[in-house]
């Protein structure tokens, strides 16, 4: 009798292990995919800030102009 429930416990034991992740590789994963976008996100933001200081006469004009159409067209709304 007991070494029937012996069995039936490594089993279930088994089947669980065999459901949870393997190693914590699949964490790992999604951990890294979220820090790539976390370091997208900073130098995007990043850039953005510096366009406008670091451009060129011509380039500042045009960055203007379409921060005065955004600008305007959100305040129409």
């Amino acid at each position: 009798m007991h070494r029937r429930v012996r069995e039936r416990a490594w089993l279930l034991w088994r089947r669980l292990a065999e459901l949870g992740p393997r190693s914590g590789r699949a964490e790992q994963k999604g951990q890294d995919l979220v820090e790539y976008a976390l370091i997208i996100g900073f130098i995007a933001v990043a850039c953005a800030a510096l366009i406008p200081y670091t451009s060129t006469a011509t380039m500042r004009a045009i960055y203007n102009r379409i921060a005065e159409i955004l600008t305007n067209s959100t305040a129409q709304t």
